[in-house]
This record gives structure tokens, C-alpha cells and sequence, in this order.
């Protein structure tokens, strides 16, 4: 992907963090991220760094805080969820280095892999970000520890996972919030329907009296 999905749609989740809009009510634990972001920026360009590895530090910064953060936000375990996403990532490079070309899509398909494990393994979205992020930070580990010396080239994290990991993170998070507010409504709707009826009952009595 050309253009940085990933890093807009974080740095305006941050900058909204920041804004406090009602509208949003996004969380102010995640105005860290332009703040994470602008750090892992500086770290980048005041280093020099040599093949195969060609390191991201923004957006490996980024994936350090929210999963720091995500972790602090549940309860839930997250261990499991962090493991089955890193294998996902380690599978697609062993498939990709083993059997190249054979997918015409392979990348879309891990990452779809990717997603759906971190998606169908939690039960909320904080355990969700906990598990992408956190998943992807361990897969850096296995790889560089499985491919050091075997690949002449990698973007760590690798860019595509990122911007699609973030891009369907950010459709999921918003699908939530709406069944979570329809929900709220067919709820509320009954009780303001009987406060009603209640206060219609109470002005009838009042007449009668």
C-alpha cells in the first residue's frame, strides 16, 4: 500500500483523543499515539541501520504502547490470542520463502487469517488490540530469530499487515459501537414507553380525583 492508511487513521484516533469530542468518545489512554509516533520517528532518523532488516520504529513504537495499553484495558488472557496471531504471521513467511508465487493473493489471505484469529479468539475489542498488536510484535522476534541470515530484505513490521491489521481493526471497532448504541436504543425504548404510559396513567387519575 502506497498510501499510509495505518498512520492516518492512528494519528486521527490520537488527535480525536485529544480533541474530546462527544461525538466520538474515543479513549484518553490513546493519546499517547501521536506523542509514541513522533518518538519512534526521531529514533529512526537518528540511527543508521543495515539489511536485511529495514526497521519501522514509528510504527513498531506505536504497536508497543497500544498493546501496553490494550493489556492494561482487560482482563481477559490475552496469551493465547498474542501466540495464534504471531503463528499467522510466521506461517505466511515460511510459506511465502518456501513457496513463492504459488498464492496470487497470499498476502491478503494472512492477513485475512490474521484478523479473523485475533477477532474470533477474543471477546473484546481491547482483547483484540492486545492480540494484533502484541501478535505482531512477537512475530518480530521469530522472524528475525528463524530468517537472520535467509532473506536479503524485510520491512519490520511488514507494511501491508500493518495498514490492513489497523484498517479492519478500525471497521470492527466502529461495527461494535453501532450494535452496541442500537442495543442501548431497543432497550431504552420499552422504558421510556412505560414512563410514558405511567405519566399518562397519573394525569388520568388527577382528573378523576
Amino acid at each position: 500500500m502506497v498510501f499510509p492508511l495505518g498512520e492516518w487513521l492512528l494519528l486521527s484516533i490520537g488527535f480525536l483523543a485529544w480533541a474530546e469530542w462527544p461525538l466520538f468518545r474515543i479513549d484518553r489512554s490513546l493519546r499517547i499515539i501521536p506523542l509514541v509516533w513522533v518518538l519512534g520517528w526521531i529514533v529512526e532518523y537518528s540511527f543508521t541501520f543495515f539489511p536485511p532488516w529495514d526497521w519501522h520504529f514509528p510504527r513498531i513504537f506505536v504497536l508497543v504502547a497500544l498493546t501496553l495499553v490494550a493489556w492494561k484495558k482487560t482482563e481477559e488472557r490475552k496469551y493465547p490470542g498474542i501466540l495464534l496471531a504471531s503463528f499467522c504471521i510466521v506461517a505466511q513467511d515460511l510459506f511465502v520463502l518456501n513457496e513463492p508465487g504459488i498464492l496470487a493473493y497470499d498476502q491478503w489471505l494472512f492477513a485475512i487469517i490474521f484478523v479473523s484469529v485475533a477477532f474470533f479468539i477474543t471477546r473484546d475489542l481491547w482483547s483484540m488490540i492486545a492480540a494484533l498488536c502484541g501478535g505482531m510484535l512477537l512475530s518480530i522476534v521469530f522472524t528475525i530469530f528463524l530468517f537472520d541470515g535467509v532473506v536479503r530484505y524485510y520491512t519490520i513490521p511488514n507494511a501491508f499487515l500493518w495498514h490492513f491489521s489497523i484498517g479492519a481493526c478500525m471497521i470492527i471497532a466502529v461495527l461494535r459501537k453501532a450494535r452496541e448504541y442500537y442495543q442501548a436504543r431497543k432497550t431504552l425504548i420499552p422504558i421510556a414507553v412505560h414512563q410514558e404510559s405511567q405519566s399518562d396513567e397519573g394525569i388520568a387519575y388527577r382528573k378523576d380525583d
